[in-house]
């Protein structure tokens, strides 16, 4: 049976780039911290870039899947939020280690960051599976009742997809924003 994409299933199509060349980077800036090697340098450099960029593409698309999955659980919605706000973090960090990355070597402050980035990435990997395997949070079909499961988005290569896309990466950027705000204000309150 053939089934076309939808747009919310290109967030776990793509995560996997930024998962593996992220801590490929780091690893390759503490070869150059450990060995001095100029063409590892460069090799890092170059992971860097396509690091950052694919975290900032598997970003978007989880924003924009955030808001074509159904998610009723609390602790669904919990886990969605600490997901999205680790992998801001990880992603914001990785722009800044590319960003230097780009005009200098790495430091021993750069790689223990990156290094470090990528052991909370793991945390925040797990959580996405978690959403999936233990909440069914993205899981097409889902019986009508259940408190996750998706909603029905367009496919991903039709003409709605980009617009949708960008609709929804800004609705769930907004979620995400308002639901990291209403848990820092409860905990302080």
């Amino acid at each position: 049976m053939k089934r076309k994409m939808l747009l919310h299933e290109l967030h776990p199509a793509v995560v996997h780039m930024p998962l593996a060349l992220l801590p490929t980077a780091a690893v390759a800036d503490l070869i150059v911290m450990r060995t001095g090697d100029r063409a590892w340098e460069k090799v890092g450099r170059r992971l860097w870039m396509a690091g950052a960029a694919s975290a900032v593409f598997a970003g978007v698309s989880g924003l924009a899947a955030s808001q074509e999955v159904r998610l009723d659980s609390p602790r669904a919605r919990d886990m969605t939020v600490l997901h999205g706000v680790g992998n801001a973090f990880i992603t914001l960090g990785a722009l800044g280690i590319m960003a230097w990355r780009q005009a200098k070597a790495p430091t021993a402050l750069t790689t223990a960051l990156g290094l470090g980035a990528c052991a909370f990435a793991l945390y925040t990997a797990s959580l996405g599976g978690k959403m999936v395997y233990e909440e069914g949070v993205g899981i097409n079909p889902m019986p009508e009742d259940a408190p996750q499961g998706t909603l029905k988005g367009p496919l991903l290569l039709s003409p709605r997809a980009p617009v949708a896309l960008v609709k929804d990466a800004s609705r769930g950027a907004a979620w995400l924003v308002g639901r990291a705000r209403a848990a820092l204000t409860a905990r302080a309150g």
